[in-house]
């Protein structure tokens, strides 16, 4: 019979510990880490509203005018301005591997389907590429407080003032987005495959 003892003392687990990413948790882990909220009170705020599901790749989000009544199963978040110019908005969808910001999805899409996956355009960064060392350690930090070891945070800059915002946390990350060429994808998946090696095969 094969000695099981070795083997059992190598065991890594990923993501065992991250129970819960329901947007209201995000927006709580967010503003801890960041200092500044995402999440607002929709009886009491007076502006425009995404208004969405707490579970995860539902894509029903809405924009709707404060205040209004709550809903049960609902989160809501004050409406981030990520346009950019040609009438899109633009996600930096964020792969975390190791509890570190890996590789960055830009995708692109209508600003009238801005809470839909359907993009018209993804192409692939380095961290260093679009975020700051500071904003890179808050991503990191995010990652830590829901204890996220792999996955991928939906990212946005906000055109008004520059800041970021982790709206959205995937704990089971599909890699490359569909809309992205087939080249691109290759050469992303194996810097993921090299990072996710490198964090989690000791």
């Amino acid at each position: 019979m094969p000695d099981l003892s070795r083997s059992k003392r190598h065991v890594r687990t990923v993501n065992f510990n991250c129970r819960d990413i329901s947007k209201s948790t995000v927006a709580q882990a967010f503003e801890r880490v960041s200092g500044y909220p995402l999440a607002v009170d929709p009886t009491t705020y007076d502006g425009q509203i995404v208004d969405k599901s707490e579970i995860n790749a539902a894509h029903d989000g809405r924009v709707m005018q404060g205040p209004f009544a709550r809903e049960e199963g609902r989160s809501y978040q004050k409406l981030i301005n990520n346009e950019i110019d040609g009438g899109l908005v633009m996600d930096l969808r964020t792969c975390i591997v190791g509890g570190e910001p890996a590789i960055v999805f830009r995708k692109r899409r209508p600003l009238e389907r801005r809470f839909l996956n359907e993009n018209v355009e993804v192409d692939w960064v380095r961290p260093d590429d679009v975020y700051s060392p500071a904003e890179i350690d808050m991503l990191r930090r995010f990652a830590s407080e829901i204890r996220l070891d792999w996955g991928g945070v939906d990212v946005l800059r906000n055109k008004d003032d520059g800041r970021l915002y982790v709206v959205d946390a995937n704990k089971t990350d599909m890699g490359p987005p569909v809309a992205m060429p087939l080249g691109h994808k290759l050469r992303a998946t194996r810097l993921l495959a090299r990072a996710f090696g490198r964090a989690f095969a000791s």
